[in-house]
């Protein structure tokens, strides 16, 4: 298939001018790991354990509600949060107090649910925590497009990436080190997370920003695109070859965007009901029928870790150097639909390998997947808002899965497993033939 290249190396010196070195890139990845941190034990085992202390019987439904408040205003969150960032880099050169005034009310947001032992408090406390993440999280991510050029941005996103299997180790830790609920794995949680962004919006150069792409080089409805490197065809003198250009990238785009939401709709429902699947079979993994499942659970993710981050690493660096993107990431797409089959069919062994494999593709999917985004959004004069649309993708699979699970099922767990993990796999096989279709990056 054709390859549409848009001025890769032009943009690279354009955009990625400000600091592409490994310190550059470790302020960054810890930033993000921070950002990742701070939700995924929440998500996965804080908030869903507090739903079982809470009302054991309707787990699944509640917890369904739950994360679809949270994620509703988390969509809405990163747009804004997006747009503000942008406007502040405009006005002032670069985005770190948005940043750092997100990092202090997510560290307040994650102590406030420590506390919160009713459901109307830990949905109200969510959708506060949503809300200060991604006014943190929007302007952090969209460092990536400001300052690293496209021949780093595999590596670095990679790099950054790493920051997800990374915060299932401070799943696998909570899990471990506080083995019952209780306010305490709260209030770590958020001395973690500031430790871990502070570094960032202290020591960050963000005066070395490149600045916004002049009105001159804008493309129609406004959207900066840099010049192709290679001279142009006749075509150009007349737009037609700019119009085609134009036409290929947002299809790409939506392609992109679309094939991330399928895939997060399966990392959806494993994060959402993956700990309730393990409470509800524990004999599938070798457990007595009422035995706890934490101390199994943590170890799971803790041993899964160590395999995802020398892949996603591999991929990164594999992807850089052979200027690919795509043909990695339909590999990691199909590695989680066949996991996830592997999950729902097995037992023990068979089971927990599945659960891995899963993560390892998850992992790698999503971090060549921002440096695809950040390469189709290189000198487009608003990544940071752009960015909080395809968050969409990240958002949208919370909301759909438990509306879709409530819809179907009532909050019935029993009913639940089967379709959903068969849908969750078909998911992961779509998203791989939308990437194939993708024409504009390699």
């Amino acid at each position: 298939m054709q390859v549409l290249t848009i001025g890769r190396d032009a943009a690279s010196r354009r955009i990625g001018a400000g600091i592409s070195d490994k310190r550059g890139a470790s302020l960054f990845a810890l930033a993000m790991f921070g950002a990742h941190l701070a939700y995924a034990p929440l998500l996965t085992l804080l908030l869903p354990r507090r739903i079982v202390a809470i009302a054991p019987q309707h787990a699944a439904a509640m917890a369904s509600v739950v994360m679809l408040t949270g994620a509703v205003a988390a969509s809405l969150a990163h747009i804004f949060a997006g747009r503000i960032s942008d406007g502040w880099r405009r006005r002032h050169g670069n985005r770190r107090a948005p940043i750092a005034l997100g990092l202090c009310l997510t560290v307040v947001a994650l102590i406030g649910l420590g506390f919160a032992r009713r459901v109307d408090l830990i949905i109200g406390g969510l959708i506060v925590f949503q809300v200060a993440l991604n006014l943190m999280f929007a302007p952090a991510g969209a460092l990536l497009v400001d300052y690293f050029p496209d021949r780093a941005k595999g590596r670095v996103a990679a790099l950054s990436n790493l920051a997800m299997p990374l915060a299932g180790l401070g799943t696998g830790a909570a899990a471990l080190l506080f083995p019952r609920d209780g306010w305490a794995p709260f209030v770590a949680l958020a001395g973690a997370v500031m430790l871990a962004v502070l570094p960032l919006i202290a020591v960050w150069p963000f005066a070395a920003a490149a600045p916004v792409l002049s009105a001159k080089d804008v493309l129609p409805a406004k959207n900066v695109l840099p010049a192709p490197e290679e001279p142009l065809p006749p075509s150009a003198h007349d737009g037609a070859w700019r119009r085609d250009l134009w036409g290929a990238w947002r299809r790409d785009l939506w392609r992109a965007g679309l094939a991330r939401l399928l895939v997060q709709g399966g990392a959806a429902f494993m994060m959402t009901y993956f700990y309730l699947f393990l409470v509800r079979h524990p004999g599938r993994v070798g457990l007595e029928p009422g035995q706890a499942v934490d101390g199994l659970y943590g170890r799971l993710v803790m041993a899964t870790t160590l395999v995802v981050l020398i892949v996603t690493v591999a991929a990164g660096h594999w992807s850089d150097r052979h200027r690919r993107r795509r043909a990695p990431m339909m590999a990691g797409a199909l590695a989680a639909a066949l996991a996830l089959g592997a999950v729902q069919g097995g037992h023990g062994a068979l089971l927990m390998v599945g659960y891995g494999l899963f993560q390892v593709g998850l992992i790698a999917y999503l971090a060549l997947d921002a440096a695809l985004v950040a390469e189709l959004l290189r000198g487009h004069a608003r990544p940071g808002e752009m960015l909080g649309y395809m968050n969409l993708s990240n958002t949208l699979p919370s909301i759909l899965v438990p509306l879709i699970v409530l819809g179907l099922t009532g909050g019935a767990a029993d009913v639940l497993w089967a379709p959903g993990f068969a849908g969750a796999a078909g998911c992961c096989v779509l998203a791989a033939m939308l990437v194939a279709r993708i024409r504009t990056v390699a």
